[in-house]
C-alpha cells in the first residue's frame, strides 16, 4: 500500500494557490480500499459519550484515539493498514511541501520531530461548514476520503482573502473571501494541508443518502495538551507559537455560528 500511495503522491502536482497543497485522487489500492470500506461502521452505529460532536447540528460525529469505539475499530487489520499508512508517508509529505514549511514557520521549528494522531469521521446528509482554520498545533491536515456519495454535493472548498491581513481571522465573514478552488470528493480521495495562517477551507452542503466517511490525520508540533485527547479539544487549547503569521478569533458571534453548523 505504501508503494502505491508514494507513487501517487509523487506524480501529483503540489497546488500553491491559495495555499500549498496537494489532492490526490486513487490513494491506495481498490482491494484496499474495499477491505476498509467494509469494517468502517455507519452513522447510526457510533454513538455514546466517546463521540464527539464538532456542531450543535450534530450532522458529524467523530471518534478520537482515545474513544472506546475508535480502540475497538483499529483491531481491524484494515483499519491498522490505513493508520500505518499515514504514518509512513511522513517524510514524504514533509519533503514534498519543505520550501513552504521554511518559509512559514518559524525557524526554531523548522525541524521538530512531528507528532501523528488520527481520527476517523462521519457526515448525515445537511452537513456544511463555513470557511475557517484549523487548530495551531497541527502541521499538516490531512483528509482521506474512503466513502462518500460522490454526486451529492459536499465539495471542499479553498478559500482566500480578498484583502491582505497582517493578522488572520480563524472564522472570517464571507464578504472577505473568494473561493479559489472547489473539488468533488469521490471515494479514495485525499488532501493534504500545510496548515499555514491562511489555509482557508470549506465544505458546500452534503445531501446525500448515505454517510460520507472521512479520516483526519494530522502531523502535530508537540504540545502538552494534544488535540488527540477528547477533554483537550472540549477545552480549546490552540497555541499558536511556531507560525510566523499571527492569527485570532475577530468575531465571537461568527465562531457561535460555525459551532451551530
Amino acid at each position: 500500500m505504501l508503494r502505491h500511495a508514494s507513487k501517487v503522491i509523487k506524480k501529483t502536482k503540489l497546488g500553491i494557490n491559495p495555499f500549498p497543497h496537494l489532492f490526490v485522487k486513487n490513494l491506495i489500492p481498490k482491494k484496499e480500499l474495499k477491505k476498509l470500506n467494509r469494517i468502517l461502521p455507519s452513522f447510526r452505529e457510533v454513538s455514546g459519550k466517546d463521540v464527539l460532536y464538532q456542531s450543535t447540528s450534530e450532522t458529524k460525529k467523530t471518534l478520537l484515539p482515545s474513544s472506546q469505539i475508535y480502540k475497538k475499530v483499529i483491531k481491524e487489520e484494515s483499519f491498522k493498514k490505513i493508520d500505518k499508512l499515514f504514518k509512513d508517508l511522513k517524510p514524504l509529505i514533509v519533503k514534498k511541501f519543505r520550501p513552504y514549511i521554511k518559509g512559514s514557520v518559524r525557524k526554531k521549528y523548522h525541524n521538530t520531530r512531528l507528532k501523528y494522531h488520527s481520527s476517523f469521521s462521519l457526515m448525515r446528509s445537511g452537513y456544511k461548514k463555513s470557511s475557517h482554520l484549523d487548530r495551531r498545533d497541527h502541521l499538516f491536515h490531512i483528509l482521506f476520503y474512503p466513502y462518500t456519495d460522490g454526486n451529492s454535493g459536499g465539495e471542499l472548498k479553498l478559500d482566500k482573502l480578498k484583502n491582505d491581513k497582517n493578522t488572520f481571522d480563524i472564522f472570517p465573514g464571507k464578504k472577505d473571501l473568494k473561493t479559489v478552488k472547489k473539488l468533488k470528493i469521490n471515494n479514495n480521495h485525499c488532501l493534504f494541508t500545510l496548515n499555514v495562517p491562511w489555509a482557508y477551507h470549506s465544505v458546500n452542503r452534503y445531501s446525500g443518502k448515505k454517510d460520507r466517511k472521512y479520516f483526519y490525520v494530522v502531523y502535530d508540533f508537540p504540545i502538552k495538551k494534544s488535540g488527540s485527547v477528547l477533554k483537550n479539544r472540549k477545552a480549546g487549547f490552540n497555541d499558536n507559537l511556531f507560525w510566523n503569521s499571527k492569527v485570532e478569533v475577530k468575531s465571537s458571534k461568527r465562531k457561535k455560528i460555525f459551532f451551530s453548523e
